[in-house]
């Protein structure tokens, strides 16, 4: 069933792909990361289609990008064992997610430090990011767990 979906789906399309990779941790969990480029620099990102928009960790946002560059703004943020009163802006150039690339792109910045303290303690690489259901919903991403590829039209 899911090689016929694919195939009338691809059949109108043109589609992309792109490796996902498979995090295992204790207790039968996993988490999906993806890695793709921000500005041209290869980043992992984390998969979470629950998470309302894309964002990049704060610290790699001043160290690669500019704090000069992000804009904050007096807005509750709220996420996964974590609330701010404040929430950070700005604009990359360009996200490639495989062949895909969204040009000059409003993503968030967050701290990200707690959620790289919990994969260091399980001795998992770091993320530079979050991919979020805004990006997979305005470019009509298909996350494929059989495949682990994620589709883009």
């Amino acid at each position: 069933m899911r090689r016929l979906f694919y195939f009338r789906y691809t059949m109108k399309t043109k589609v992309s792909s792109v490796k996902i990779i498979l995090g295992a941790f204790d207790e039968g969990g996993y988490h999906l990361f993806l890695n793709l480029k921000i500005n041209g620099v290869k980043c992992r990102f984390l998969i979470d289609t629950g998470a309302s928009k894309t964002v990049l960790d704060k610290k790699y946002f001043e160290e690669k990008i500019g704090k000069k560059h992000m804009k904050t703004v007096k807005q509750e943020t709220t996420g996964l064992h974590s609330s701010t009163s404040e929430s950070h802006f700005g604009k990359v150039k360009t996200i490639e997610i495989g062949q895909h690339v969204v040009k000059n792109y409003n993503i968030a910045a967050i701290d990200l430090g707690h959620v790289n303290q919990v994969y260091r303690s399980a001795k998992k690489p770091k993320i530079n990011g979050i991919l979020g259901s805004d990006l997979m919903l305005k470019y009509k991403m298909i996350v494929d767990y059989g495949q682990l590829k994620i589709y883009l039209p």
